[in-house]
């Protein structure tokens, strides 16, 4: 019998295998530090400094000020509860709907790949073009939804003109715009689940209800958690959609954090305190994503 003997690496050798692999991924590193790394460093760096749009010269080291006066700012806390009402309203709803259409289309039925594929369209519409098509919808005169909501006498004339419904407006379009992104992960999901599943609680008696909540939600936890934490990034930077449709109006009924920021840096040339905000805005961020990883993708851990 031969006696085993541990294997040991040339660190010469070593070295010939890790220098292919740093050439390989040293540009995508780069190309991180650049694009993500850099502008995140920098605007740390400038929220502790009184630098302006307008004066790009010397700056000076002022401390957590910028930061004391967006606590104190009233303007930012109604912004942010603004902000989380797209993650506490919206992104449910979506999930909801893409949960059950998702249940709805996990089996075969007459053009069902059509339909999946039609589904997907509001996905790929850009953010901009989205709420440019919402703001015409809604056009009083002559917007297809006004018309249709001032005949069943629903809202206002006007909606993205009065504060009541302004937000509503904003809700809907994003409900619609992103539920088939929804759908399109928790199918994924369903498509990957063995049958032996659901056909053993059939078997065993359970209903459809019950095989939904002890079969289905189960096994689908950690699908929900990652579609649930890639919304609520995608909604914390949501920009394009509201600037076109509101710019934060009207009175500010529709002022979402990001064009709080957009606001403060390039309207009133703020970029420190704009950057102060983005800041704490990155910051909350990593926190309700590091919440979600431990709680939701725990089952897919282990």
């Amino acid at each position: 019998m031969q006696s085993s003997r541990s294997t040991v690496i040339d660190p010469k050798k070593r070295g010939r295998f890790l220098a292919p692999f740093f050439m390989f991924v040293l540009p995508a590193l780069i190309v991180v530090g650049v694009i993500l790394a850099y502008p995140v460093i920098y605007a740390l760096v400038i929220s502790f400094t009184d630098r302006e749009l307008l004066y790009l010269g010397k700056t000076n080291f002022i401390g957590l000020k910028h930061y004391r006066e967006m606590l104190l700012d009233r303007i930012f806390w109604h912004s942010l509860r603004l902000q989380f009402g797209v993650i506490t309203i919206a992104i449910p709803i979506e999930l909801i709907i893409g949960l059950f259409v998702a249940i709805l289309f996990n089996r075969d039925f007459p053009f069902s790949k059509i339909l999946r594929s039609l589904l997907m369209l509001p996905v790929f519409v850009l953010p901009v073009l989205s709420g440019l098509t919402w703001r015409l919808m809604l056009q009083p005169s002559y917007g297809v939804l006004a018309s249709f909501f001032n005949f069943i006498s629903l809202g206002p004339t006007a909606w993205l003109a009065d504060t009541r419904y302004a937000y509503v407006a904003i809700l809907l379009q994003d409900i619609w715009r992103m539920w088939p992104f929804m759908f399109m992960i928790i199918y994924a999901g369903l498509s990957s689940m063995p049958s032996e599943y659901v056909e053993a609680a059939r078997i065993d008696g359970a209903n459809f209800f019950q095989r939904f909540w002890y079969v289905l939600l189960p096994y689908l936890k950690p699908v929900i958690a990652t579609a649930f934490l890639l919304r609520m990034i995608d909604a914390l930077r949501i920009f394009s959609e509201v600037y076109v449709m509101t710019y934060g109006g009207p009175s500010n009924a529709t002022m979402l954090l990001s064009l709080y920021i957009h606001k403060q840096a390039f309207e009133f040339g703020r970029l420190s305190y704009a950057a102060s905000v983005a800041v704490f805005l990155l910051i909350v961020a990593l926190f309700i994503s590091y919440f979600v990883v431990k709680r939701g993708l725990r089952g897919e851990v282990e």
